[in-house]
């Protein structure tokens, strides 16, 4: 007895150090067998380095478009006048981005629907493509022999945004991960790695800027465009461009010009966001991106850190934010913006591991765990009087970034594999319209509200995530009546028999009409690929199984039943 306590107690002494081990074989299983993780380090490695260096030129240019002859600009040594720049530096970013988001949001949706029918390869070469016209603009903006106005920029924003800007890349990223991730678990362990793979290339970036502040501007653009040319050799390399499910829908593609295919990608992607789904799918899909778009206010978002698309706020505000803002001199680059960084960082392998590994949480439960450490965050923000109260609400704030990683594995529950793209693609959209957000309401919020109480930015922002976690209490409620999540789903199911049809009715070279079932012969079909995979699943279960009269959940009708859909 003495020496199996003995032996109890050392099993639980070790338990730290196995969680240690545990979260260090995430990160040497993803580097030993690397997919997208490369690709995002280093864009963002590239990215935010430049972007850091860029920021000071950025307000230099806009200081001596307005004050040039007036006021010292290098450096802004008058308050009046760095107020002036801060105000008209947010207007030019708020036409830029407009710049690029109007195309953007239709280019993600046509783009989200090409994915599902060809593959994820070309969507992220198309993404490189359009950061890489920014750059070339800011480029020919710094360039001191050219230095092109500064309205030249919308311009090039505006061709960034029809390629689907920055987001795109790790829309598609992700989206890759669920194609070759069978299971749900495992893929928001894998997004989550990603994650931290973002993270550490932003801390990186900024860390290198930073120590080389000296630097031009247009050298480190060729530097960030170099790192980009190695991330292209390494999409054509490790990428493969094949279809995920669903390529078998457009059969005649070919055959079809550019215009027509492009329109028809369109509504099919439109048409994914309105189908009605089993039970409240529909609900918990706009309710979850709702959530992630929400905490991207305060949490690294797929594009960045946030405050730079809020210019007016200031450093204290950017500190608090947990990011470090590109639109102030690059000497305050603070180590508290680092270790806000590497808090999250350790904060997401650390919650992966403990949430899903040990305590087996569902990932709505993790998501409503990243919303609460979110809240609180703000909440201790928006009280702080001392600095130690801001170390403190870091710490709350360990789990925030676990949003990410559990909005794309718990999305993957909900729909097939033959609409993740351009589910996915609500993550871009909602990411672009965040910084309007931001940019339009908060910074504004600040502003108005920063001399008679400095937090109340963050009391708002507090209020807003309690709203968006109370309806992610009910998502996570209604999710467990209706059996998502659930370790053979019906939802697996569903994508396997979809995955069925597709290579039953579609031949890459040809369709066979003679194989090919009535209602995928219909252009005009009553019933929808995936209504017909429901109708299957349910008939293979009645057949094999038979459906058990004392189910604990017959109070509602399953899933399977709804054969229209749900209002929801």
């Amino acid at each position: 007895m003495e020496s199996a306590s003995k032996k109890n107690s050392a099993t639980k002494k070790a338990a730290p150090l196995r969680v240690i081990i545990n979260v260090l074989d995430i990160f040497i299983d993803s580097i030993r067998h690397p997919t997208v993780e490369p690709i995002i380090f280093l864009v963002y490695l590239g990215w935010i380095f430049s972007e850091t260096l860029q920021s000071p030129a950025f307000y230099r240019r806009v200081c001596e478009l307005y004050f040039g002859g007036i006021a010292s600009c290098s450096p802004i040594l008058n308050a009046t006048v760095e107020d002036e720049v801060q105000m008209h530096a947010a207007e030019w970013s708020l036409f830029t981005n407009l710049a690029y988001l109007l195309p953007a949001i239709f280019v993600d949706i046509l783009l989200g629907a090409y994915a599902d029918r060809n593959g994820r390869k070309v969507n992220i070469l198309i993404g490189l493509m359009g950061i890489t016209i920014s750059q070339i603009g800011f480029m020919l903006l710094f360039t001191q022999s050219i230095q092109m106005p500064l309205w030249s920029m919308i311009i090039f924003f505006a061709a960034s945004g029809t390629t689907g800007y920055m987001s795109m890349i790790p829309v598609s990223c992700n989206a890759y991960l669920a194609d070759i991730t069978d299971d749900n678990d495992k893929l928001m362990i894998r997004s989550g790695i990603f994650t931290v793979f973002q993270s550490i290339a932003s801390v990186i970036g900024a860390t290198v800027a930073a120590a080389l502040s000296w630097l031009s501007v247009t050298l480190s653009i060729y530097i960030e465009l170099g790192l980009f040319a190695v991330t292209i050799l390494y999409v054509f390399w490790k990428i493969p461009q094949k279809p995920a499910v669903g390529h078998g829908i457009s059969a005649e593609a070919n055959k079809k010009n550019c215009l027509v295919e492009a329109v028809d990608l369109l509504k099919e992607g439109l048409k994914s966001y309105r189908r009605k789904r089993p039970g409240h799918r529909r609900a918990f899909i706009f309710i979850t991106v709702t959530a992630l778009m929400v905490l991207l206010l305060t949490v690294t978002c797929f594009e960045g850190p946030i405050v730079d698309h809020c210019n007016g706020l200031n450093e204290s505000l950017a500190i608090g934010m947990g990011v470090v803002s590109r639109y102030v001199r690059v000497s305050s680059v603070d180590p508290f913006d680092l270790l806000v960084d590497l808090t999250l960082i350790i904060g997401t392998l650390i919650g992966m591991y403990l949430f899903k590994q040990v305590l087996r949480c569902r990932q709505t439960t993790v998501i409503l765990i990243a919303i609460a450490s979110s809240t609180l965050r703000a909440l201790v923000i928006a009280l702080a009087t001392q600095s130690w109260h801001m170390y403190l609400a870091n710490a709350i704030g360990l789990f925030a970034a676990l949003i990410q990683p559990a909005v794309v594995s718990f999305i993957a529950q909900l729909v097939p594999l033959e609409e993740i793209g351009r589910i996915f693609s609500l993550f871009g959209i909602g990411c672009d319209l965040t910084f309007m957000v931001a940019t339009l309401i908060y910074s504004n919020i600040y502003r108005l509200t920063e001399q008679w109480l400095p937090g109340f930015l963050f009391f708002f922002i507090a209020g807003v995530q309690l709203i968006i976690w109370l309806a992610m209490l009910w998502v996570h409620i209604k999710s467990i009546l209706e059996g998502v999540g659930e370790r053979n789903s019906q939802v697996d199911d569903i994508r396997k028999t979809i995955s069925m049809i597709g290579i039953e009715n579609y031949q890459s070279n040809g369709v066979d009409e003679s194989n090919v079932s009535k209602s995928a012969r219909e252009p005009n079909k009553k019933i929808s690929i995936y209504e017909h995979a429901l109708e299957r699943v349910e008939k293979l279960k009645q057949e094999q199984n038979g459906r058990n009269a004392g189910d604990f959940f017959d109070g509602y009708e399953a899933p399977a039943r709804y054969v229209q859909g749900s209002f929801y």
